[in-house]
């Protein structure tokens, strides 16, 4: 997607969450793998009254981009999210910059995840744990082959399997 173009869509899906209404939208970074892919959709939920918990799947603004990341915890204040595939958390994300829920998403294939479906909370929960866990342990302070860094490679398996198995 050009860069004029994803500077619209965010302004596009604001305004059709703000309807209350679900909007479809194309993944188009590397930092949900594995489970997200480039090329997956997402269907984007309003947060309405729902309560968003560690493991939530969540669409935020960050400047004039639409970010997708994982809720590592929240609090009154917004909430602390990271990609799947990063090694670090986003910077606390105030709840007036949240503005959805990924409840379903879409491979390219057609094979479509209702992530508001069992097992999807649970797999989601467990996800949310284990991306906290691995989020403590600073691949800069590491590097290589050190033990920290086979400890956050390991914990990055229920991704993978997440992927494969549930998928």
């Amino acid at each position: 997607m050009s860069a004029a173009r994803g500077v619209a869509a965010v302004p596009f899906a604001l305004d059709v969450l703000a309807r209350g209404e679900r909007l479809w939208v194309r993944e188009a970074s590397l930092s949900m793998l594995p489970l997200i892919r480039p090329g997956d959709e997402l269907l984007l939920a309003p947060l309405g009254s729902r309560t968003i918990s560690a493991g939530a799947v969540i669409a935020f603004r960050r400047e004039s981009q639409l970010v997708i990341h994982r809720v590592l915890s929240a609090a009154s204040s917004g909430v602390v999210a990271k990609g799947d595939a990063l090694a670090s958390p986003d910077p606390l994300v105030p709840w007036g910059q949240v503005i959805a829920r990924v409840v379903a998403l879409r491979s390219p294939d057609g094979r479509l995840v209702n992530l508001d479906a069992f097992p999807w909370p649970l797999v989601n929960r467990l996800l949310g744990g284990v991306a906290s866990i691995a989020s403590r342990l600073s691949l800069e302070t590491c590097g290589g082959a050190s033990p920290r860094h086979l400890v956050w490679k390991t914990l990055r398996l229920p991704f993978y399997l997440a992927r494969f198995v549930l998928r």
